[in-house]
């Protein structure tokens, strides 16, 4: 179980974060549930099952080259990814991200199987679509509408 977050703790986080320093080893035993942490970079990001609803991560660049993080199986609702550059490789498979705000990010390596995507934001959001990476997602009807518009294609999503 992670640790309460202090007021010591925001501080010391704040001020790695102003001066462009990895606050890695800062969260990994405290609870960061509607925590703001925009413009860190996190290198290390394994929070599992973790309750991570609410927080900030506008901006962040979270891992590095080569880095595997993992977040499966977390609630991440109403978390703001805004601008966030995901290095390396994040799996977040069977997540709760409903409401999230991913505009802005870059996602490329995010694996992404079976999470939960309703009413999530995904504005000028650059990440991979198909079945390595997000097989069995939950996405909005009108996700692939929104991701075509103008394009000379209809998208007719199939009931059962």
């Amino acid at each position: 179980m992670k640790k309460p977050m202090t007021e010591q703790q925001r501080k010391r986080i704040k001020t790695h974060i102003k001066n462009g320093l990895d606050i890695s080893d800062l969260i990994k035993d405290y609870s960061i549930k509607h925590e703001d942490l925009s413009g860190a970079k996190i290198k290390h990001f394994c929070r599992t099952n973790d309750d991570m609803n609410g927080v900030n991560l506008s901006k962040c660049v979270i891992g590095d080259v080569g880095v595997v993080n993992n977040i499966s199986g977390s609630r991440c609702r109403r978390t703001r990814w805004c601008d966030t550059e995901v290095k390396g490789t994040l799996f977040a498979r069977k997540c709760d991200a409903r409401e999230a705000d991913f505009s802005g990010a870059i996602l490329t390596n995010v694996e992404y199987q079976y999470t939960n995507f309703t009413k999530a934001k995904f504005c000028e959001c650059v990440m991979r679509i198909g079945s390595d990476y997000g097989l069995g997602c939950i996405m909005d009807e009108t996700f692939f509408a929104d991701l075509t518009k103008g394009w000379n294609l209809d998208v007719r999503i199939k009931k059962d």
